[in-house]
């Protein structure tokens, strides 16, 4: 069971990440994020690869890791996972796509207004008597 777990200062923060992937309230991964032993360390702050098969300490953890994850992947809906990558894909297209329209329109914004100063500056030349045009119109 997650709450029954050793009270060691080594696999406190494993055990609570644990938890917190499984009540689907993590704080450092994403929401929704696969049970695993990399998810499960990255979630603890620790480095992807700090749960060891090979070292004695980790074995209840990794057993109880297995086990949750089975779990996670039985309660899933076939082919939500898949929907789950198109829909972050898709918002993150979306929000592409509003950030790329933002520039655009700054940029005829400028383009007007860069526009309507060389046409007072045209008017300024045009007043003044003693300037020759390069080009006459």
């Amino acid at each position: 069971m997650l709450t029954d777990y050793e009270d060691s200062q080594t696999l406190k923060p494993y055990y609570e990440a644990l938890l917190r992937l499984v009540l689907g309230i993590p704080q450092r991964v994403p929401v929704g994020t696969k049970i695993s032993l990399k998810s499960v360390a990255l979630e603890a702050g620790k480095t992807e690869g700090s749960i060891k098969k090979s070292r004695a300490v980790f074995s209840n953890l990794i057993t109880e890791i297995k086990s949750q994850a089975k779990k996670q992947m039985e309660s899933l809906k076939p082919g939500s996972l898949e929907v789950r990558s198109a829909k972050l894909k898709t918002g993150k297209a979306k929000s592409e796509a509003a950030e790329y329209e933002e520039k655009y329109k700054a940029a005829l914004g400028r383009e007007l207004m860069l526009l309507v100063q060389l046409e007072k500056l045209e008017q300024q030349i045009s007043k003044i008597q003693n300037v020759t045009p390069i080009k006459k119109r």
